[in-house]
């Protein structure tokens, strides 16, 4: 994928986030995050430090327009920095493979795995940052839970009619 697109699509995510997703919250519960595909996204061959600075990026980006200084970017460099190890684990053939992460390239499985990891994984950081209680840990466990089930199918509706496209 070349950088221009990847950029676009960025941008794309990041003004749906910040400007449509984060303004719908139904019962303080669910709060989609779907910027974490551009960190899904990123091309197999860039070394791990790179991700992990992407992700940092990525989040705080998030982070200044959400006012929560920190948080997104925890999730988003935690996410990076799993995602090559989680590719490693359910891509057997990953020598030969370049470009982003799709459907089609690791297969709908690996997909779906590697999908639920990141996003589980990334909601429970931000969500557990943003408490930074366990007072409310199971208002807090809700949350995660909804917001990652949500999350997950609207990644899935962009990464499917992305590749339709």
């Amino acid at each position: 994928m070349n950088w221009l697109k990847y950029i676009g699509i960025f941008v794309m995510l990041l003004f749906l986030q910040v400007f449509l997703l984060d303004n719908l919250h139904w019962l303080g519960l669910v709060h989609p995050f779907i910027y974490l595909w551009a960190i899904l996204m990123l091309p197999i061959e860039l070394p791990r430090w790179l991700q992990m600075f992407i992700g940092a990026a990525i989040g705080m980006v998030m982070d200044l327009f959400t006012h929560a200084p920190g948080i997104h970017m925890a999730g988003c460099v935690m996410a990076a920095y799993l995602r090559p190890l989680m590719v490693a684990g359910y891509v057997q053939d990953i020598d030969r493979m370049k470009g982003a992460i799709t459907i089609t390239a690791i297969g709908m499985g690996n997909y779906l795995r590697l999908l639920a990891v990141l996003v589980v994984v990334h909601h429970t950081i931000v969500f557990m940052l943003e408490a930074f209680t366990f007072s409310h840990f199971g208002f807090t466990l809700l949350q995660i839970i909804l917001s990652s089930l949500f999350s997950y199918a609207l990644i899935l509706m962009f990464e499917y009619l992305r590749k339709n496209t």
